[in-house]
């Protein structure tokens, strides 16, 4: 931090001592430097003091599910970088047939909640009904959007650049001689999916292979009807659409007969903790989540700070990480 505070000091040419009374909201700056500084400060996501006289800043974090280790990853990493800069967190989980987004949100306003983060909810699908995102942003609540956005509204949003995420896979398996390959993909409404898809589909027709798509769930059930599907196809390879679904893949190859990666080739997305105790381990591609939280955290803490939010969206590098689960194909 005091790394920071000089570099911004040097940025701005003005004294350490004066960036520091401004993070610490004490006197003795005029207002148009305070200000100067202020806007500075939440344009790079420093970390500010809370407002006079406001209570510890409180946030919710809403996960679609936290059965799914990468939604509890993500939110853990959110929840810890919020620390940082001082906030407190509180997160839920909302399912179709839990408690709904809507009312984990109706209940964190009762409560005063400060922001709110909001991960792969309504705004994941385009043909969803957005007015709770409306509503909110009228009423100046501070949030931050992951895995998707909702057009005209100034919020940010950040997610992994999931068409990438494909195109590895893909290059991945090509690279091993593999030259029929599926996408066991979930609900193909959601933005991920849609990205996912598209790249998936890109780098096939780049490459000039044969490429197969089944669309499911995220689910480990939706795995294995997926699997079924892409095997009656001909496929030797598998994308998953998330490291459960790839679990329901390999359990599809092992009541099959099939050897993994000697007859099939399995490649999960997300790179959870499931990866290192499959049999085999799973071939995974990374969604960098120490990446998305760092970011959130400071949209977060701009717009706690006062800031104005700003409709920027940001794209997250995915890496492939290669395992046991993936092999050359068997000729």
């Amino acid at each position: 931090m005091a790394t920071s505070v000089r570099q911004l000091a040097r940025d701005l040419n003005v004294s350490p001592a004066t960036v520091s009374r401004v993070l610490n909201d004490r006197p003795g700056v005029s207002p148009e430097l305070r200000q100067r500084i202020l806007d500075a400060i939440r344009a790079d996501g420093y970390p500010t003091a809370p407002q006079p006289g406001r209570s510890t800043p409180f946030v919710g974090i809403i996960v679609p599910e936290l059965e799914n280790p990468a939604f509890a990853s993500l939110a853990f990493a959110i929840e810890t970088q919020l620390a940082r800069y001082g906030v407190t967190a509180m997160i839920g989980s909302s399912t179709l047939v839990g408690y709904a987004e809507e009312n984990y949100v109706e209940t964190l306003l009762r409560h005063g909640v400060h922001g709110l983060v909001l991960a792969s909810g309504s705004h994941a699908n385009p043909e969803a009904d957005h007015s709770l995102y409306r509503e909110l942003s009228r009423r100046r609540v501070a949030m931050v959007l992951i895995n998707g956005s909702v057009p005209g509204l100034p919020i940010p949003s950040i997610s992994t650049d999931e068409r990438l995420g494909a195109v590895l896979a893909v290059r991945h398996l090509a690279d091993l001689g593999h030259e029929v390959i599926g996408l066991a993909g979930g609900e193909g409404f959601y933005r991920p999916s849609v990205h996912r898809l598209a790249g998936f589909r890109a780098e096939i027709a780049r490459l000039g292979l044969n490429g197969h798509v089944a669309e499911t769930h995220y689910t480990m059930e939706g795995g294995r009807e997926a699997a079924e599907e892409l095997l009656a196809a001909g496929v030797t390879g598998i994308v998953a659409g998330s490291d459960v679904m790839a679990l329901g893949a390999l359990r599809v190859a092992h009541e099959s007969g099939l050897g993994v990666p000697r007859d099939l080739s399995v490649i999960g997305y997300d790179d959870t903790v499931l990866c290192t105790i499959a049999t085999p381990t799973l071939t995974s591609v990374r969604q960098p989540f120490d990446w998305i939280s760092a970011a959130v955290a400071r949209a977060m803490s701009a717009q706690l700070s006062g800031g104005r939010p700003v409709a920027r969206e940001m794209k997250a590098e995915p890496l492939l990480v290669a395992r046991a689960s993936t092999g050359p194909r068997r000729r």
